[in-house]
């Protein structure tokens, strides 16, 4: 039986790690031909491996999603690998712990620059391309504080408020979705958001401990115990296949109800 994304060629940017790892591998496992972009190279190439090693399709173009050359050139070799391009999953980011008012210009400009301005240029790079194929599709990375204040109950969930950019940055990318989304209509082209709540990533567990987050699962959360990147990668996968043809311009949470306690 063909996998959902049999005979499709998928980007996913941040593909070296956590949600754009996971999100490859599902996307690979379904049949797509998996296109990786990351900056960090020895974990861009071992995923690349790892896909290769299990029978799948996968190419890591190392690639900075600010720089405006390197994503067009990314999106080229792309187009001169496999002649198409069906699916584009806008993972990477970046964030700052820099607080308003201290936080300097040069830290909002590269946040804003990495997560919504990189996110406009992958979109613009690769929008020919979308139209060619036809029935394309674009998800993008949002995350809950495009739609949080600065409360108790966001502190609790993050632990270490992020910065006013980071903020700024996630509610642009929704507007942007919509934005595009109401362009590629036309198109036949699908243009969604996925925003999750706290995901446990490897990273973030070596890094902080899942005992960290406790009082987020038991407190915040509707739903307790953690969020895993593999939960992320589900709703990608289905926002990038054909069960979800008739869905488009919206946001969708994964959070296990955080949200709904904001």
């Amino acid at each position: 039986m063909p996998g959902r994304l049999q005979g499709k060629v998928a980007m996913i940017t941040g593909g070296n790690s956590g949600i754009g790892e996971a999100t490859a591998h599902r996307f690979a496992q379904e049949g797509a031909q998996v296109v990786l972009l990351a900056r960090r190279e020895p974990e861009g190439y071992a995923v690349q491996q790892a896909i290769r090693d299990t029978g799948g399709e996968a190419l890591f173009i190392p690639c900075d999603v600010a720089d405006r050359g390197a994503v067009e050139a990314a999106v080229a070799t792309t187009i001169d690998r496999y002649g198409s391009l069906h699916v584009l999953f806008n993972n990477a980011g970046g964030g700052s712990g820099a607080i308003f008012p201290e936080e300097s210009d040069e830290v909002w400009e590269r946040v804003l620059r990495i997560n919504l301005t990189g996110t406009f240029l992958i979109c613009r790079a690769v929008w020919p391309h979308l139209i060619a194929a036809g029935g394309s599709v674009i998800i993008n990375m949002s995350s809950l504080a495009a739609v949080a204040g600065v409360s108790e109950t966001v502190r609790e969930m993050t632990h270490a408020l992020p910065s006013a950019s980071y903020f700024a940055s996630k509610a642009g990318i929704e507007a942007l979705t919509r934005y595009i989304a109401g362009l590629g209509a036309s198109h036949n082209i699908r243009v969604n958001c996925v925003c999750p709540g706290q995901i446990l990533t490897s990273r973030l567990t070596t890094a902080a401990g899942e005992h960290r987050f406790a009082r987020h699962f038991e407190v915040v959360q509707l739903l307790k115990g953690p969020g895993r990147a593999e939960d992320v990668a589900t709703t990608v996968l289905f926002l990038a296949s054909e069960e979800a043809r008739f869905i488009t311009a919206e946001v969708i949470n994964i959070d296990g109800g955080a949200a709904a306690k904001l």
